[in-house]
């Protein structure tokens, strides 16, 4: 099982185009075969900042997700103010 946290900032101004992407883009992702949880969540303290919950079975469900993400035509490149941050997990209970 994979399990990360990805933070996100976003570029200022194109917060609810991101919202609104996103909000067709998650019932995708949790259909993929492999997904076990994709969950976005937005910071209190910085309307700029999202946190996306994942968890996939392997890295094959992973690369997956990866193209699929790129087969929906989502351009976040022009969203994202920055590099991704990922941090990853073990699961363990």
């Amino acid at each position: 099982m994979l399990t990360f946290t990805a933070k996100i900032t976003i570029k200022a101004g194109k917060e609810d185009e991101f919202v609104n992407t996103m909000k067709t883009v998650v019932p995708k992702v949790r259909e993929e075969p492999g997904n076990r949880a994709y969950v976005m969540h937005r910071a209190k303290d910085n309307r700029r900042l999202f946190m996306f919950y994942e968890e996939y079975t392997d890295q094959g469900a992973l690369d997956t997700h990866r193209q699929h993400v790129r087969e929906l035509v989502v351009n976040l490149a022009d969203l994202v103010d920055g590099k991704p941050q990922l941090e990853f997990f073990d699961k363990i209970a």
